[in-house]
């Protein structure tokens, strides 16, 4: 008899914390996707009125499984299994994080034209452009490395100071790579507004008598001072005038350093060029003096790759390779 009522209670115990599983299993919300934390130290909130606590300290690229949305919050659970909320903004859509490894990859195999620095707080995006997804944010004064220049039309803007014309305003977006303490390195787009260059000190004086705005530079190769040691030259491009023009660059100089002036003296003058970046510079084989740079000239009629060769302190355009068919060259 007593073996019997014990059988019965635990067919019932069993039963019972089946069914509570089972009640418990379908009571909890259900995932409904993926995000990554698209920002450093994101809080992980135990609701989203204006009193609520924070549950946790989340990281940069931690994957999320999403849970709910309301309105502009997102409930997930994260890797340790805590759930909570999060604020939409601070979320990156798989897709998205997808497409952030791929231009990370592309960004490797380019070169850095320009170097500098986020004046501002500043949003990272992946594409250029204000409605582009944010995929980080830069500390204002987070030193970056420069690597392309993007156009973009600002969506009611009025009009465009840049073109000189009616229509939306025009806007530079520059895609930078930064190496920051929350997220490790990232690369994306920033607005140029944002972002101060920082070309070479003992340039600056040099730089301010050119009236030029500087777009990017590359050491050329040195000259032996016997008080100061090796000193580089630089080849220099910039432009003058409003943000959102067609054109990179508009002019080239090359400095080079005066042993008897001990200063920096402009040995190279090209203005009228509609140049696009990347600029790429390289050591001419079999020719340790000699330097190469190339870049793609936008000026009508015909678009063309330009090279220019220096030699010692001498800069000069190398003539344009194929068949001459008339008309003006690539100056």
């Amino acid at each position: 008899m007593v073996r019997r009522v014990l059988i019965a209670l635990v067919f019932v115990l069993v039963v019972s914390a089946t069914v509570v599983a089972w009640v418990w299993w379908h009571a909890q919300p259900k995932p409904t996707g993926e995000a990554y934390v698209g920002m450093g130290d994101v809080a992980l909130w135990d609701g989203t009125g204006p009193v609520r606590r924070q549950l946790e300290a989340l990281s940069y690229g931690e994957k999320m499984v999403v849970l709910d949305r309301y309105s502009d919050w997102v409930e997930v659970r994260a890797p340790k299994g805590g759930v909570g909320w999060v604020s939409q903004d601070d979320l990156i859509e798989p897709e998205v994080w997808k497409r952030l490894g791929s231009l990370a990859e592309q960004v490797r195999a380019m070169t850095v034209q320009a170097r500098g620095h986020t004046a501002v707080l500043s949003n990272i995006r992946i594409e250029a452009g204000r409605t582009s997804p944010r995929i980080g944010q830069l500390r204002a004064k987070t030193p970056v490395e420069i690597l392309a220049r993007a156009v973009v039309a600002r969506a009611g803007g009025g009009d465009s100071g840049g073109s000189g014309g009616a229509g939306p305003r025009k806007e530079d977006w520059l895609l930078v790579r930064a190496r920051t303490e929350r997220m490790g390195e990232i690369a994306g787009w920033v607005l140029g507004d944002f972002i101060d260059e920082d070309p070479p000190a003992a340039l600056v004086p040099a730089v301010a008598s050119t009236g030029m705005r500087p777009v990017a530079w590359f050491k050329l190769r040195t000259v032996n001072d016997p008080t100061r040691g090796p000193i580089p030259y630089y080849l220099m491009a910039g432009t003058t005038g409003p943000e959102g023009q067609d054109c990179d660059f508009t002019m080239l100089r090359v400095f080079t350093w005066s042993i008897p002036h001990q200063q920096y003296e402009t040995a190279f003058v090209q203005n009228g060029l509609c140049g696009r970046l990347p600029i790429g510079v390289t050591l001419e084989s079999g020719q340790a003096q000699d330097v190469l740079f190339r870049f793609q000239n936008l000026q009508p009629p015909h678009a063309a790759i330009l090279t220019y060769r220096m030699r010692s302190t001498i800069v000069r355009l190398l003539p344009q390779p194929g068949p001459r068919t008339g008309g003006r060259g690539g100056k």
